[in-house]
């Protein structure tokens, strides 16, 4: 019931153009009637007096009366389009026409019939009823238009009505004429017709165009109204986008093609607020124009291009990455920056690391104990020597070097401890790895020695520097180291090995490398995938954390290398880390 009642006021909504349209045609036809009306006035008065033409005006002046009587307001004014039928309204301006043909009709026969030559006028009304009305129609009111002039002409020619001359205009009896008067009625159906087709064609044309305006307009309309509803849409997403960027704890910047920045979160204006209340300089400012746009210029093509590039600020640090924003044509529309507070995470992974360092230390410390110890007996040994016999100068003197020799053994092993347990901030620096390797053999060695390990050095002589952390790179070499003596217990060889590499294949540059080489129990192929996870260990009865490997790890990526293991149960182990040159 509702659909239809929907349906119907669709209809009546589609056909309210095409009343108005009408009800504007049919009020233009009722003022062409009224000059028509004064014109037949008029024209009997002028025709009537200046020559005596017309030998009955009156019955003119009745049918002009009579024009005027039913020109008056017609009913489809009374009533607002909306409430009318368009079949109703067509009906009125059929019956108004054919009252015009009755007229004129009546007009014609009063004022000379066939002589006269207003007779054409007919055609006006036809085209006015092609316009208005339908094709249909049009022909059936042309068809009575030539009904009605013929049986004038003829009920006139046969004198079965009277005849009224225009005196003094056409020869006397000319429509006496079969020649003359047939000719005129055959002129003027051929005409009425030919008239009528081309009035019928061009409307039925201008109503299709004008309907497929009509359905072009309701079409435009909708897309319009469509993108409107789009457009509130986007807005609402912008806008919630917005917010929720804006709530970020992450600083967000973004930068269109032309380096303007277009989007500055909160978090970010405070992290460059931070900077500047420090009154940090550099030369590119966090979030400048002039950063994003090296950024942008150092992005490789494509639609996946990210990189990431730490920062510090007093004492927060930030992880800041970069991404080139593309379209779906691959076309650059921008660069975005996310700066994320990784304080907390970077205090963590030093305190992982360094406690990972303190086990590390733990297990060496036992062979450096039994280091210390030595020296240490050699010192109680003299002191005891020189108290038997204080008097020997010589002796004394020979005991004293000894003495100072130890001393200095234990006080260099002892710094060497000392400092490799203290906690160290991230400072690079150009360091050389054979340095680095030698310095973490003096904490391991007594203890390998004393499990029966015997320690190899193949070094690279006159080796590239590399640009790292020298405590950190210790601390990857004795995690390996620690692990090779682990792996074995029966003693072995435990051999390091430095080389350059002209162009590392997996790094993309020239690169220095560390092998530490084990010939001891190895490492099960289905095991290598997980050994440098975080706590996954294979050392269940030394009670290994596990963290070992994984701290490595991390502490060679952030050096920009990698660390890459070879191993088969049996032979050994041989764990390899690369490090770009400076």
């Amino acid at each position: 019931m509702e659909q239809t009642q929907l349906f119907q006021e669709k209809v009546v909504d589609d056909e309210l153009p095409l009343k108005l349209e009408l009800i504007k045609q049919i009020g233009w036809l009722v003022r062409l009637r009224w000059i028509a009306i004064v014109g037949v006035f008029f024209t009997v008065m002028v025709a009537n007096l200046a020559r005596n033409m017309i030998t009955h005006p009156l019955p003119l002046y009745i049918i002009a009366g009579m024009m005027v009587l039913y020109n008056f307001e017609p009913r489809m004014y009374r009533k607002a389009p909306e409430q009318q039928k368009l079949g109703s309204i067509k009906r009125q301006a059929c019956i108004h026409i054919i009252l015009d043909l009755l007229s004129l009709t009546a007009l014609i026969h009063f004022s000379g019939g066939v002589e006269n030559p207003f007779i054409f006028y007919f055609i006006f009304h036809l085209i006015i009823a092609s316009i208005i009305l339908s094709k249909r129609v049009s022909y059936i009111l042309a068809g009575l238009n030539t009904l009605l002039l013929s049986s004038l002409i003829t009920l006139e020619y046969f004198l079965v009505i009277p005849h009224y001359d225009l005196n003094n205009f056409l020869p006397v009896d000319l429509w006496r004429n079969p020649t003359y008067t047939f000719g005129v009625l055959f002129v003027f159906t051929s005409t009425l017709f030919f008239s009528v087709y081309l009035a019928t064609t061009i409307t039925q044309t201008a109503r299709e165009r004008e309907a497929e305006t009509r359905e072009l307009k309701e079409n435009l309309e909708e897309k319009v109204d469509e993108l409107v509803e789009t457009r509130k849409e986007v807005d609402f997403e912008r806008n919630k986008l917005k917010s929720i960027i804006e709530c970020m704890q992450e600083g967000v910047i973004f930068a269109d093609s032309t380096n303007q920045t277009t989007l500055f979160n909160k978090a970010a204006q405070q992290i460059q607020k931070e900077q500047s209340d420090l009154n940090l300089q550099s030369d590119l400012q966090f979030g400048s124009a002039e950063l994003l746009a090296q950024i942008s210029e150092v992005l490789p093509e494509g639609s996946d291009t990210i990189e990431t590039k730490n920062q510090q600020i007093g004492e927060k640090y930030y992880e800041n990455t970069y991404a080139a924003v593309r379209d779906t044509d691959d076309n650059s529309l921008g660069t975005v920056l996310v700066a994320r507070d990784v304080t907390d995470r970077k205090r963590m992974e030093q305190q992982l690391i360094f406690s990972e360092k303190m086990a590390a230390i733990g297990e060496v410390a036992a062979g450096i104990a039994h280091e210390i110890n030595n020296p240490l007996d050699g010192l109680l040994n003299c002191i005891l020597r020189i108290k038997r016999n204080p008097n020997n100068v010589a002796q004394t003197q020979e005991y004293l070097d000894l003495m100072e020799e130890a001393i200095r053994r234990i006080e260099n092993t002892i710094g060497k401890l000392l400092d490799f347990s203290r906690p160290h901030e991230l400072t690079l620096t150009a360091i050389n790895l054979n340095d680095v390797v030698n310095e973490t053999i003096g904490l391991i060695e007594y203890g390998a020695i004393e499990k029966g390990i015997k320690i190899e050095k193949n070094y690279q002589k006159h080796i590239s520097l590399i640009h790292g952390d020298k405590h950190l790179l210790e601390q990857v070499i004795l995690n390996l180291s620690l692990n090779a003596i682990t792996a074995m217990p029966d003693g072995g060889i435990l051999k390091y090995e430095t080389d350059e590499i002209i162009l590392d294949s997996l790094l993309g540059q020239p690169s220095v490398c560390v092998k530490v080489i084990d010939t001891g129990i190895g490492i099960s192929k289905a095991v290598q995938d997980r050994i440098f996870d975080p706590f996954y260990t294979t050392q269940i009865t030394e009670k290994g954390t596990g963290l070992g490997l994984s701290v490595s790890d991390r502490i060679v990526r952030q050096h920009q290398g990698l660390i890459d293991v070879e191993s088969e149960e049996g032979q050994g182990s041989t764990f390899t880390v690369k490090l770009p040159i400076a």
